[in-house]
């Protein structure tokens, strides 16, 4: 399960290099994407849901002993699932503690 899933480090280490070659944060972004804080609150919810219904499909595959459904693959999507569940139930509790206690500053 481990060999299917690559080396972690591998990747944290050239995106590390990757930032220390990049320009200085200090230089004038070109080309940034402008997208809205309701469109990155969007993607986040459709990464989600397609993560959810990933991983109910995958179950579903594995309790049908559906012999290109591995026991691994369904795990890693479930819990995958799970941890983006709970990423956007937490950002939405910042979000609304955020919005209550501006609501809630003394004028």
């Amino acid at each position: 399960m481990i060999d299917k899933m690559g080396p972690v480090s591998g990747l944290l280490s050239s995106a590390v290099t990757d930032a220390i070659k990049s320009p200085s944060l200090t230089s004038k972004p070109q080309g940034l994407d402008q997208t809205s804080f309701a469109d990155a609150i969007a993607k986040a919810l459709e990464s989600a849901s397609l993560s959810a219904d990933k991983a109910a499909d995958l179950g579903k595959r594995l309790q049908m002993d559906d012999p290109t459904a591995s026991v691994e693959e369904t795990v890693i999507a479930m819990n995958t699932s799970s941890l983006q569940f709970t990423a956007v139930v937490q950002a939405r509790n910042k979000i609304l503690q955020a919005y209550n206690d501006i609501m809630n500053m003394p004028v």
